[in-house]
C-alpha cells in the first residue's frame, strides 16, 4: 500500500528544504554525469536516452513498456520567498514524437513508495500521449522530502504540503513554457497520495490548472498531520464534505471551479470508497453544484472486465464532476499494468477516462 504502510514509520517528520548534492539527486537517472543545482526559480537540464524512462530504481517489469518518445530530467527549486519554504524537486518530462507547438500538458503525481518511472510505466499514460500529441510531466518526491516518497497532502502548510504544491505548480509552468505549449490546457492527475497531492495543487492555483484527476485519493481539507491523514484514509472526513472543501478555497475570492474525475476501486481497503464519494461531493460543491439535484449514474461495460459505475454532476456542456467506482479493485491504478506494484489489469482503463474527460476542457479566462 501507498501511504498506509509509511504513516506508520513516521514518527519524526523531515522538512522539505534540505541540502542535496548534485550526483544524489541524479543518482537513479538513465545517465551517470550530474549538474549543479538550478537557480531559484529555474530548472536544471539533463537527457536521458531516447525512448527510455528515468531510472528511478523502479521494478524490472518497467523495461517491457517501450517509449517511443524522450525523456528529459529536470530539478526545479523555488525561489526564496517570504513566509514559503524553500522546496527542490526532481521531475521528468515525456514528449512522444513529433510533438508541436501549442499541445496540451498533463502533469502525473506517483503516490508513496513509488517513483516517476514506476507511475510512468504502471499507468502507461504514454501511449495515449503519444496518440494524442500531450506533454507528460513526473514530478518526484524525494526519500529527503520523505522518507516513503509521500507527498505532504495531509500537512498543508506553507513548510510542506502548500510548499510542495507551489513548487509543482511552477513546475507544470515551466515545463509548458520550455514546451511552448498550450497555457489553457494543463491538466494535472495522481494516485492515492499523488490524487489528494494533485487537488491541493490545483485547488491553490486554478488560475494555471484545466482539470483534475484523482485515482484513489483522499477527502480533503480535514486533515492536518499524518494521523490526521490516515484516519481520512480509512473512514473519510468527519465534518459534512462541503464544510471540509470550504476551508481549502476560503482564502481565493471569486474561486472559479475545478472540473474533476475521480476514480475509486470499491475493494480498497487503503483508502476506503466513501472517500470517493465525499470528494465527489466537496469538487460538485467546489464547481457550485448540488449532487443530491443533479447527480446523474451509469452502469459502463457491465459484464466484462472494464466495469465500472459512473456518476456525473452534469451542466448543459457535460459533466463537470464525475467520480467511477470499479468493483473488486483494491488499490491500485485501474486497466494499467499489472506487473507494477500499485497498478491493475483489472477494470477501466483509468488513463484514458481521465484523458477524455481532460480533452477540450480549456482554463477559462
Amino acid at each position: 500500500m501507498l501511504f498506509f504502510s509509511a504513516v506508520r514509520k513516521m514518527a519524526r517528520w523531515q522538512r522539505t528544504a534540505w541540502r542535496l548534492a548534485p550526483h544524489a539527486l541524479f543518482k537513479d537517472l538513465m545517465t551517470p554525469s550530474s549538474e549543479r543545482p538550478a537557480a531559484a526559480g529555474k530548472v536544471a537540464r539533463k537527457r536521458p536516452p531516447a525512448g527510455r524512462p528515468p531510472r528511478d530504481a523502479g521494478p524490472d517489469e518497467a523495461d517491457a513498456a517501450p517509449f517511443a518518445g524522450t525523456w528529459k530530467a529536470r530539478v526545479y527549486r523555488t525561489p526564496p520567498t517570504p513566509g514559503a519554504w524553500p522546496v527542490r524537486l526532481s521531475y521528468f518530462v515525456y514528449a512522444p514524437p513529433g510533438l508541436r507547438k501549442g499541445c496540451p500538458v498533463l502533469v502525473m503525481l506517483h503516490g508513496c513508495e513509488q517513483t516517476a518511472r514506476d507511475f510512468a510505466v504502471g499507468t502507461r499514460m504514454h501511449r495515449i500521449a503519444d496518440r494524442e500529441g500531450v506533454l507528460l510531466v513526473y514530478p518526484q518526491q524525494s526519500r529527503r522530502g520523505q522518507q516513503n516518497r509521500c507527498w505532504h497532502w495531509y500537512q498543508p502548510d506553507a513548510a510542506h504540503g502548500y510548499a510542495e504544491a507551489d513548487a509543482i505548480a511552477g513546475i507544470a509552468a515551466a515545463a509548458a513554457t520550455d514546451s511552448q505549449a498550450d497555457p489553457s490546457r494543463i491538466y494535472i492527475a495522481g494516485l492515492s497520495a499523488g490524487a489528494s497531492m494533485a487537488a491541493l495543487v490545483a485547488l491553490r492555483h486554478p488560475d494555471l490548472f484545466a482539470a483534475l484527476g484523482m485515482h484513489s485519493g483522499a477527502a480533503l481539507g480535514s486533515a492536518r498531520n499524518a494521523g490526521q491523514g490516515l484516519r481520512v484514509m480509512r473512514h473519510g472526513v468527519d465534518a459534512a464534505p462541503e464544510q471540509a472543501m470550504a476551508a481549502l478555497v476560503a482564502e481565493r475570492a471569486g474561486f472559479p471551479g475545478m472540473p474533476a474525475i475521480i476514480v475509486q476501486g470499491e475493494d480498497d481497503t487503503v483508502v476506503d470508497k466513501r472517500n470517493g464519494w465525499q470528494l465527489f461531493e466537496q469538487l460538485a460543491w467546489a464547481n457550485g453544484m448540488d449532487v443530491d439535484d443533479s447527480a446523474v449514474a451509469q452502469e459502463k461495460s457491465a459484464g466484462n472486465a472494464r466495469h465500472h459505475r459512473r456518476t456525473d454532476a452534469p451542466t448543459r456542456r457535460g459533466p463537470v464532476v464525475s467520480v467511477c467506482t470499479v468493483p473488486g479493485l483494491g488499490h491500485a491504478w485501474s486497466g494499467g499494468d499489472g506487473r507494477v506494484r500499485f497498478h491493475a489489469r483489472q477494470g477501466p482503463n483509468a488513463s484514458l477516462l481521465m484523458w477524455r474527460f481532460f480533452k477540450g476542457r480549456r482554463r477559462a479566462g
